[in-house]
């Protein structure tokens, strides 16, 4: 692992813990990407404080000695209080409750931020990526689940209790798909990777994508957002459809947001980013004729985060600059 130590005096270690994979990366002080892991997330709550542990000791361990370390931050995908406690996290597996930044903190010889993974993202943009120097918008994390941020005055506005900027369960559908929540027709049971898997599942379960689910030996519970891609990609017709459904739904719950913040961009993470080509222009295509006054209003840009999948990690890794030596 190559960090290009050179010329570096201090640096920060930030963790992205999301519903599939949790990413860790080493930022300079200057906002330089010195190195970065990978893992899948693991189940459960002690395996998921091991993992952090173990990636935090494989990055601190390799930098020199003389490079000043300043804190460990930590993105969660869930509902993170002021303390640091995971209040609610439905696509972790028995992580609510877990006091994540009380045990880290225990363990390590810096300080320890946590916050939302969607609200590290927002930071990571706001400081490095696409939303540098927008005063006003909103960051929307499309991954397992969807993540949200609202940026006002280039802050990111966390609400009365910490918790503000969850869209992916605004209500979209009563009679939908089930939420990994517990509730039906959330925003995220269609417009997340998850979302895009259960559109696909639909269609196969009434005779669609019919060469996917051949290559998956006729088993439609086979099927992922990443093959959907795949197959839209390569010109595949049913899955092209799949992908212009899930476009619309995206495109829908970005203008409920519109319409309540009136933001100046809207700034698409998560998975989505590495396939910008096939999703942007028909996500953006749409998104026009589902918010309120389109014709009479300033348009809305809306771009890939420019950060990529390591937003969370590296918004995760500013954490200590806005926050000081507290949490």
């Amino acid at each position: 692992m190559d960090i290009g130590k050179a010329h570096v005096k201090a640096a920060s270690i930030g963790i992205d813990i999301g519903g599939t994979k949790t990413l860790g990366v080493m930022l300079s002080e200057q906002g330089n990407l010195l190195a970065q892991l990978r893992f899948p997330t693991p189940p459960g709550s002690v395996e998921i404080v091991e993992l952090v542990l173990s990636i935090y000791s494989e990055l601190s361990g390799e930098i020199d000695n003389d490079v000043q370390l300043s804190c460990l931050g930590i993105g969660v995908a869930g509902l993170v209080d002021t303390t640091g406690e995971i209040y609610h996290a439905p696509n972790l597996v028995n992580a609510d409750g877990l006091r994540i930044r009380e045990l880290i903190a225990s363990k390590v010889d810096v300080p320890v931020h946590v916050d939302n993974d969607a609200n590290c993202a927002a930071l990571a943009e706001i400081r490095l990526g696409a939303a540098k120097d927008i005063g006003n918008a909103l960051v929307v994390t499309l991954g397992t689940g969807i993540g949200g941020a609202v940026v006002v005055n280039g802050t990111v506005f966390r609400g009365g209790f910490g918790l503000a900027g969850e869209p992916g369960h605004m209500l979209v559908d009563p009679n939908g798909i089930r939420c990994a929540c517990g509730a039906n027709g959330c925003w995220e049971s269609y417009a997340s990777g998850t979302g895009l898997r259960n559109l696909a599942v639909r269609r196969a379960e009434v005779g669609e994508l019919q060469d996917v689910v051949k290559g998956l030996g006729g088993r439609h519970e086979g099927i992922t957002g990443e093959l959907i891609s795949q197959a839209a990609s390569g010109g595949d017709k049913e899955a092209i459809a799949v992908v212009d459904e899930y476009a619309k739904w995206v495109a829908i719950g970005l203008a409920n947001c519109a319409a309540l913040l009136d933001p100046e961009m809207i700034v698409l993470g998560g998975g989505i980013v590495g396939s910008w080509g096939l999703f942007g222009p028909r996500i953006c295509g749409v998104f026009d004729g589902f918010l309120i006054g389109s014709e009479q209003r300033s348009s809305v840009l809306i771009k890939p985060a420019k950060m990529g999948e390591a937003a969370g990690a590296v918004g995760a890794s500013l954490l200590g600059t806005v926050r000081g030596a507290a949490q």
